[in-house]
């Protein structure tokens, strides 16, 4: 019994020691920061800075094309050239008569100048510009189709003349062929002449006065149509109307007072109209 109860003391101081052991250890486990607090995620490291990318140039070299090595194929030699034939000598031609040679020797002649051609055709008043003493206007187509209806239809004609000191000599008749004024044979028609002053109807006419001007000569050529005689009754007949059945001086007279002028109108289908 001794024995035993002097052993239970130091069991128990034994045990007491283990547990003050194990504690400090438990406390020292618990104080470690590895143990008790969650490690701190260590940081990423920073990405590295891309570097562009170096631009990156092609140099083109343009190699010449090998030409291609021509062959030759060698000519032959030319033929030696012939002999051109000789040519039998022909005998000299006989020599002409003396008066043969002056015939060779002399120039042709001009040809000699028509003198008809150069005469004047007819001698006519150049414009006629009063009827009964009164003043007359005369207005005729402007368009060269409605003039050569005009001188169809009434008989009239046409003609380019050469303006002297008491009227106008005839150089040539003219005629209108479509719209072209044409020379036409013979002499010009009776009838009473009034002067063409537009040069538009003229240049429309093919320019009958350069023509004329270049044929016969410069002068004071001028184109001239050749109205109806019918234009004298019309003309009287406005101016009875007008006036009444008086004298020829009393009539002018009245014109002239009141400055009344004849006007009359050559229609394309051949009347002449005056009012």
């Amino acid at each position: 019994m001794r024995s035993l109860r002097a052993a239970e003391p130091p069991r128990l101081l034994r045990s007491v020691a283990i547990q003050a052991a194990a504690l400090c250890v438990i406390a020292l486990l618990a104080g470690l920061p590895w143990v008790s607090r969650q490690r701190a995620q260590e940081p990423q490291p920073a990405p590295k800075p891309v570097q562009p990318e170096k631009e990156r140039r092609i140099r083109v070299v343009r190699i010449p094309r090998p030409q291609p090595v021509r062959t030759e194929t060698p000519k032959p030699a030319p033929a030696p050239p012939k002999e051109p034939p000789r040519a039998t000598p022909r005998p000299p031609p006989p020599r002409p008569a003396p008066q043969q040679m002056q015939a060779v020797a002399r120039p042709p002649e001009p040809s000699p100048r028509n003198p008809a051609k150069d005469e004047p055709i007819a001698h006519i008043e150049a414009d006629s510009t009063a009827v009964k003493g009164v003043p007359v206007r005369v207005l005729v187509p402007s368009a060269p189709s409605e003039l050569a209806a005009h001188l169809r239809n009434s008989g009239g004609c046409m003609v380019v003349s050469r303006l002297t000191g008491d009227g106008a000599d005839v150089l040539s008749v003219l005629g209108i062929d479509g719209t072209r004024a044409v020379e036409m044979p013979g002499p010009p028609c009776s009838g009473i002449p009034k002067m063409l002053r537009d040069p538009m109807l003229n240049i429309a006419l093919g320019d009958p006065i350069a023509r004329a001007r270049a044929e016969y000569g410069p002068g004071d050529v001028r184109l001239q149509v050749i109205l109806s005689p019918a234009l004298h009754d019309r003309a009287q007949s406005a101016l009875v109307a007008r006036f009444g059945p008086i004298a020829q001086e009393d009539m002018a007279q009245k014109a002239a007072a009141s400055g009344y002028e004849l006007t009359c109108f050559a229609e394309p289908a051949g009347a002449v109209r005056c009012q």
